[in-house]
């Protein structure tokens, strides 16, 4: 069982890992508000498995270190806290990225998944709901 915690860990880690070195100046550990001149949208590599993998790769690297240590009841602590931090920031995130790219980001969700269990990200329903027939919506 630790054995896995171990791969768990790993994988989440090389996954976090490979997300910031993919995204390089487009990463930030602060969730952007305002749209920066040289902010693009990253889908190749790790972003064209998971949409946030940085994110999925630390929930993962979290949960792993709970099976490594082989504590049942911080496992069940972790995944909830865990869960529940990524589901809002994910959540407020993709808000400002539908806003920064529109119709583009409304693509990407409907074709890459979240990658966290039961997260499914900001609903462009929602988004659709909220921005003007006269938004420019910027194209790839």
């Amino acid at each position: 069982m630790r054995l896995s915690g171990l791969f768990i860990c790993l994988l989440g880690e090389i996954l976090r890992k490979t997300a910031i070195l993919t995204a390089r100046t487009n990463f930030d550990h602060f969730v952007e508000i305002s749209r920066r001149p040289e902010h693009i949208l990253i889908t190749h590599g790790v972003y064209s498995w998971v949409r946030h993998p940085a994110y999925v790769g630390w929930f993962y690297w979290a949960i792993g270190t709970q099976v490594l240590l082989g504590n049942p009841v911080c496992l069940v602590v972790y995944a909830f806290a865990c869960h529940s931090f990524f589901r809002a920031r994910i959540e407020f995130e993709e808000m400002h990225l539908l806003r920064f790219f529109g119709t583009d980001y409304v693509h990407y969700q409907n074709t890459v998944p979240v990658g966290i269990p039961f997260v499914s990200g900001y609903k462009t329903q929602r988004f659709v709901n909220h921005v003007s027939p006269h938004a420019p919506v910027p194209s790839g």
